[in-house]
């Protein structure tokens, strides 16, 4: 497996450089958040993204079933949203489905910019969506 992934990252390395230069890596470029939060001890609900250039992408954002409507979630993308400001992010993305959080995610600011009709499968839709931070 090191050998496709060391092959893959060659060449988003040289896609990089080609359109960046070669002041910087993408590889310190790029970095990965996780943020979390316990209950009692308990971790119920998680945030991860992947931080490149001036772009963050949540990878995942899930809160144990028994915490929702807790405002974690909520919390967790402040603090991602804070985070992400001080380092000078100007968008944060993500994927959500029609059975996830679409209506969330847009309450919080969050607006559709594509969304793909029965993906992954015939009734559901995804979306992906874009918040600008000033």
């Amino acid at each position: 497996m090191t050998v496709i992934q060391d092959f893959i990252d060659r060449i988003f390395e040289d896609q990089y450089q080609t359109q960046f230069g070669p002041a910087k890596s993408l590889a310190e470029q790029s970095d990965t958040v996780t943020l979390t939060r316990e209950v009692a001890g308990e971790l119920v609900a998680v945030l991860q993204a992947r931080i490149s250039l001036a772009n963050a992408h949540i990878t995942s954002l899930v809160v144990a079933p028994s915490q929702q409507g807790q405002g974690l979630g909520r919390s967790l993308l402040g603090e991602f949203e804070g985070l992400a400001k001080d380092r000078g992010i100007t968008s944060i993305t993500l994927s959500t489905k029609s059975y996830q959080a679409e209506g969330f995610y847009k309450i919080v600011g969050y607006q559709v910019y594509g969304e793909l009709q029965d993906v992954p499968q015939k009734g559901i839709t995804k979306y992906h969506m874009v918040k600008y931070l000033s």
